[in-house]
């Protein structure tokens, strides 16, 4: 019974500081009454003894890692901390992708891939196999390689094999993007699918019409272009390819 009460003391807490993370991310909720006490719950009174919390939680410390108050201090190990216990959507019970390359502040090139599939999964990758090939290709041409940029996805888990994520699953994991756009500060954000475009720029228009131009995310110029695997698939999308990833290349040079 103690260990019960451990953990649902525990569990709501984390719950807690799971929507003041959404909340700093500007991800707001309809602050009922009964939210407000959630969030903000009165001292006990009397004789009542605040449940404690558990070993693991007291090991795991999520206030000190996404409280508001710490935000300023928080890092993408923080953040990546976080998203492994995250359980916002069914999606959350599979392992994620975080993502992969530089984390400096700063960074030249922000790449968004759609969500991983059953490959990247296997390989811990946001992008692998031959798409991977080509993504490296891509960047060569522009004189940068994996290693100058940080690669990830719009959903972190990957959405069963017969369908995509769904606009609740893709909700749920924005506000984690969103902090990783805020951590790293890239100079140019490039998102490489239709679902990543649409999600950023929350927009329902084509990807054929978002292309070709940038966009402004908080004041980050982006980009949004085909995903490899498509490119591999219809070889006529591959010109206007090269031609967003020049106007990158150009638009880098410019912030130099």
């Amino acid at each position: 019974m103690q260990d019960d009460l451990f953990f649902l003391g525990s569990l709501l807490q984390e719950t807690r500081n799971l929507v003041a993370f959404h909340r700093h991310c500007e991800l707001d909720y309809p602050l009922s009454p009964a939210l407000k006490t959630f969030l903000n719950p009165a001292p006990a009174k009397g004789k009542t003894k605040p449940v404690p919390p558990s070993p693991a939680a007291e090991t795991a410390k999520p206030a000190e890692t996404i409280g508001p108050d710490r935000a300023d201090r928080q890092t993408l190990d923080d953040l990546k901390h976080t998203l492994e216990s995250c359980q916002l959507c069914p999606l959350g019970k599979s392992r994620q992708i975080f993502g992969e390359g530089s984390v400096r502040q700063g960074l030249a090139l922000l790449i968004i891939s759609e969500p991983p599939g059953a490959e990247e999964m296997a390989a811990n990758r946001p992008i692998s196999g031959a798409p991977r090939e080509l993504l490296e290709k891509m960047l060569g041409a522009i004189n940068l390689s994996l290693d100058d940029i940080f690669l990830t996805n719009i959903v972190k888990c990957a959405p069963p094999a017969e369908r995509g994520a769904t606009v609740a699953e893709t909700s749920a994991c924005l506000p984690y993007l969103i902090r990783q756009i805020e951590l790293i500060k890239p100079k140019i954000i490039c998102t490489m699918g239709q679902l990543a475009g649409q999600s950023l720029l929350k927009t329902s228009q084509s990807l054929l019409s978002l292309r070709g131009k940038f966009h402004d995310f908080q004041g980050i110029p982006l980009m949004a272009t085909f995903h490899p695997a498509l490119l591999l698939k219809t070889q006529e999308l591959k010109k206007g390819a090269w031609h967003d990833l020049q106007m990158i290349q150009k638009k880098l040079k410019s912030l130099a």
